[in-house]
C-alpha cells in the first residue's frame, strides 16, 4: 500500500508543477538605469557633452573607447566593470526642457532590451543637437537595446 501512496504523490506534484507554470505569466522586467549626472556628478551633459555621431546612438564598452570618442566638460572614470554606457545624439526642431529615459526593459518573451527616450520640447527656436546619456547595468558581450527617441510637443 505505500507504494501506492508514494506513487500518487509523485504524480501529484509532477501535475501541479505543470499546472503552475504558464507562459501567459510573462512579465517584461524594467532594469534600473542611472546617469552621469547622478553617479559622476557630471552638469548639462545634453550640451556639455558631445560625440561625433549624428541622429544615431552606440554602446560604448571600456574607458579608452570612451575616452577617444566623448569629449566635453564631464569626462569621469567609468566603472565599466559594472556599466556600459549608451550614448547618442538627436537633432531637436525647438529647444527642450527634459529628456526622459523610461527605463530599459527586458521582454520577457524574447529577452529583448528596450529602451524609450522622450524629449520635451519648449517654444524657443534653438534647434539644438543634444547628446543623451544612460548607464546601463553590463550587457552580454553581443547583448543590445533597441532605443526609440519621441519628441513632445
Amino acid at each position: 500500500m505505500r507504494p501506492i501512496i508514494n506513487f500518487i504523490v509523485v504524480i501529484s506534484l509532477i501535475l501541479i508543477t505543470q499546472s503552475c507554470s504558464n507562459d501567459d505569466d510573462c512579465t517584461s522586467l524594467t532594469i534600473d538605469i542611472t546617469s552621469l549626472e547622478v553617479a559622476y556628478g557630471c552638469i548639462n551633459t545634453p550640451y556639455q557633452m558631445d560625440i561625433n555621431i549624428s541622429e544615431d546612438f552606440i554602446i560604448i564598452r571600456s574607458q579608452t573607447i570612451f575616452d577617444d570618442l566623448v569629449t566635453g566638460t564631464c569626462t569621469p572614470q567609468i566603472d565599466f566593470e559594472a556599466f556600459d554606457l549608451l550614448i547618442g545624439k538627436k537633432a531637436l526642431t525647438n529647444g527642450f526642457d527634459t529628456i526622459d529615459y523610461d527605463g530599459l526593459v527586458k521582454n520577457c518573451d524574447n529577452n529583448q532590451l528596450s529602451l524609450s527616450i522622450s524629449f520635451v520640447l519648449n517654444e524657443t527656436a534653438e534647434a539644438p543637437n543634444v547628446t543623451y546619456h544612460v548607464l546601463v547595468p553590463k550587457l552580454a558581450e553581443n547583448e543590445l537595446i533597441t532605443v526609440s527617441l519621441v519628441t513632445i510637443n
